[in-house]
């Protein structure tokens, strides 16, 4: 009996200090790869850079992506929203795309309602990475195919996601009725009742904001808990002095670039910062050939449907085509003014 109750004492002596002395161990350190507001771009934009080859491109980032992973394997790639534009072949492009570089979480922006929620519902089937939606509500509920949060463990640290939407931005877009229903509830009262919650079950706590710099700046300040801040909302810099312990970065618009940070913890869980940079996506970054035959697919998919409609118009008598075209513009009028 005795024998029985010292190796239990031994189990629960054990049991509880294994999770206490993992840090001890010595650092954690994970990489996080981030974008925001690619608005549907998905080859180099050659206004963005000096090189005439342009700067970014889904292609490009898949192989950037590839080549960091093959030396670090402790990364968490990340998306703050806006990757959609209005085309929802596009769209459907992007998310395929994501789901091949391996993305961990997509917050959920605006233009991602462009074609209804039906569509977002239909097209998470079809990728592994969670759509993140920390204070978006339908009927009162969180959208059952939406999280509040992840919680999710790399290299040894328990990170948590959550993603905001900007009210502004929902309200804005051409047709409401894709958005009828839905409620984005203020930021600060969404991240108040999610982070105590979250910082009991992780050791960082990212945040993707949908806000500018300056606004997610102001957000962090208000609410306690979050350690990194990824703004998405503009191409601002954080101007301001941000709050002890936190990390405040910014995408810049249209995947130009790929942000990177590298984040430590140490024995007692202090954060600092050993990397902190844009990735370049120019010419010397070859292309990954199955995103790229994935993109070259789009485009002649594209270039096929093109063809068709002007063969479609073509056929039509002028009093035809004025009315098609009448008809066209009085469906986006309907749309601008919802």
């Amino acid at each position: 009996m005795k024998r029985f109750s010292l190796t239990i004492l031994l189990f629960f002596m054990f049991g509880i200090s294994f999770p206490l002395a993992s840090f001890a161990e010595g650092n954690r350190t994970i990489t996080i790869l981030y974008t925001g507001s690619v608005k549907g771009t998905i080859d180099p934009c050659i206004a963005c850079a000096c090189d005439k080859n342009g700067s970014g491109g889904l292609a490009r980032r898949a192989q950037m992506i590839e080549s960091i992973r093959k030396g670090d394997p402790s990364v968490l790639l990340l998306d703050c929203g806006a990757v959609f534009d209005d085309q929802k072949d596009t769209a459907e492009l992007h998310l395929q795309a994501m789901e091949l570089m391996g993305y961990d979480a997509l917050n959920l922006g605006s233009p991602e309602f462009n074609f209804g929620k039906e569509f977002l519902e239909h097209a998470r089937s079809h990728v592994s990475f969670p759509y993140i939606a920390s204070n978006l509500l339908y009927g009162g509920s969180r959208l059952p195919w939406t999280q509040e949060y992840i919680i999710k463990e790399v290299g040894g640290i328990k990170v948590a996601i959550l993603g905001i939407l900007n009210p502004d931005d929902l309200a804005q877009l051409p047709d409401q009725e894709q958005v009828k229903g839905l409620e984005v509830i203020p930021p600060d009262a969404a991240l108040n009742r999610l982070l105590p919650e979250v910082r009991g079950k992780a050791d960082l706590v990212i945040l993707l904001s949908r806000f500018g710099a300056e606004k997610t700046l102001a957000l962090v300040k208000a609410v306690k808990g979050v350690d990194v801040a990824i703004s998405s909302g503009s191409d601002d810099q954080f101007l301001g002095k941000a709050p002890e312990n936190t990390v405040l970065l910014h995408t810049l618009y249209l995947g130009r670039t790929m942000g990177l940070v590298k984040i430590s913890l140490d024995e007692k869980r202090a954060l600092s910062v050993s990397e902190r940079r844009d990735v370049p996506l120019d010419s010397s970054v070859p292309g990954n050939e199955t995103v790229a035959r994935l993109v070259e697919k789009h485009k002649k998919a594209q270039a096929a449907k093109l063809e068709q409609t002007q063969n479609e118009l073509l056929q039509l008598s002028p009093e035809e085509f004025m009315e098609r075209y009448r008809k066209e513009q009085t469906e986006k009028g309907k749309g601008e003014a919802r």
